[in-house]
């Protein structure tokens, strides 16, 4: 059963007529699939810009997209790499072409893509046969598959919760079912997780500290790492955009049912090369869940954020920091790096602003990840927290 169900889709060629522009393209999902999709002068003119075709290099072309008020205009990004080298590069697109990406990436139709036959890349486009609607629903049967393991994860987001944890917000309770059969589906989903070559890894753009640790408290002398839990919020927004004004790094802590209110704020996060992991789906106390249940909560809050941002989550902050030896074999298990913190603001406690910064102020920065909260509190304390970390002069790092 496949959790991560990822695309990556290849720009080959750029073909360019009097009257219309092509991407040649290579998607690769269940099997490579050729396609050549029609696109706006002025888009293919800006990926011409940024590409050197037929080179060394490969350009991976994103899913995501973002508006870009500086441009007032929609841009997106494609991923520069050669050999274990790669650059993200980001250019301005049309709405038409955010709308073929969407298409492409939830394996809708649209009269600008043909789906070619899966055959190899660099035929020539005009002679190529097209795949039209009623056969495409044979040849890509990959796409029913899909469905299916979608479908299936629903089922087990319902089936799997906890009965002694559940709360107001919950409709169904975990009966009827085996641990047998609960364990066996979990050791499937890790065994496709950790294995996956679908999920990409970018190189990042912000400063970065690569975490090594299974479990981390703390980040070498000279940095610093500002957390932030329990979003998406509304409040999400305006801390990336203090955070991108300050040019300093940050790291945000997902659960996953608000992931489910607040797509569009993920997006943002990622969209700005700030680094995402999961917090749990519920916030749940982790050690009183079975192996099974804490795997599957983190994967399926894992699966709702990689959908989003098409990057696989590798870090992860139990709730109230609460782990047990399940927990620590999870990590291993699915190669994931658990975040805990060694300065703890308490913001949520003390809702003070004065009193946070004041924490701040007094505790060895040096090497700290600090423990925030989304809210008001904390958007208003946060540039007084940046601008004294910088006359330390700390790096204020992304956690990888």
């Amino acid at each position: 059963m496949s959790v991560y169900l990822g695309k990556l889709l290849e720009l080959v060629s750029i073909e360019t007529e009097s009257n219309q522009s092509f991407l040649r393209l290579k998607l690769t999902s269940d099997q490579e699939i050729e396609l050549l999709w029609e696109i706006d002068h002025d888009t293919a003119k800006n990926l011409m810009a940024v590409t050197e075709l037929g080179g060394s290099h490969k350009y991976r072309l994103s899913f995501h997209s973002f508006w870009d008020s500086t441009k007032d205009q929609n841009s997106s990004f494609l991923t520069k790499t050669y050999r274990d080298q790669s650059e993200k590069v980001f250019f301005t697109c049309s709405r038409a072409y955010v709308n073929g990406l969407k298409a492409i990436k939830h394996d809708e139709q649209l009269s600008q893509i043909k789906f070619l036959a899966p055959i190899a890349i660099h035929q020539h486009p005009v002679k190529d046969e097209v795949v039209t609607s009623p056969s495409l629903h044979r040849k890509f049967a990959w796409t029913a598959v899909t469905c299916a393991s979608i479908l299936t994860i629903v089922l087990f987001s319902t089936l799997l919760l906890p009965k002694e944890e559940m709360n107001d917000n919950s409709t169904v309770k975990a009966e009827g079912i085996s641990e047998e059969i609960v364990e066996n589906v979990i050791v499937d989903i890790q065994t496709e997780v950790s294995s996956s070559t679908n999920i990409a890894f970018p190189e990042p753009t912000l400063p970065f500290v690569g975490l090594t640790e299974v479990v981390n408290f703390s980040i070498p002398e000279g940095n610093v790492a500002l957390t932030f839990d329990d979003g998406p919020s509304k409040y999400t927004k305006e801390i990336t955009d203090i955070l991108k004004e300050y040019q300093v790094g940050g790291t945000f802590f997902f659960i996953g049912k608000n992931v489910a209110k607040h797509p569009d704020s993920v997006q943002y996060v990622k969209s700005n090369d700030y680094s995402i992991g999961s917090h749990s789906m519920n916030h749940l106390l982790l050690t009183k869940l079975s192996a099974e249940k804490q795997a599957y909560d983190l994967l399926h809050t894992n699966k709702l954020i990689e959908d989003i941002i098409q990057e696989k989550v590798v870090l992860f902050r139990p709730p109230y920091g609460a782990k047990n030896a399940a927990t620590i074999e999870l990590m291993n298990k699915t190669q994931s790096k658990m975040v805990l913190w060694n300065t703890d603001t308490e913001d949520w406690k003390s809702q003070n602003a004065e009193k946070i910064f004041q924490y701040v102020l007094n505790s060895k920065a040096s090497g700290s990840i600090i423990l925030l909260h989304e809210s008001q509190v904390v958007v208003d304390v946060l540039p007084r927290i940046i601008e004294h970390l910088q006359q330390q002069n700390l790096k204020i790092v992304n956690l990888n």
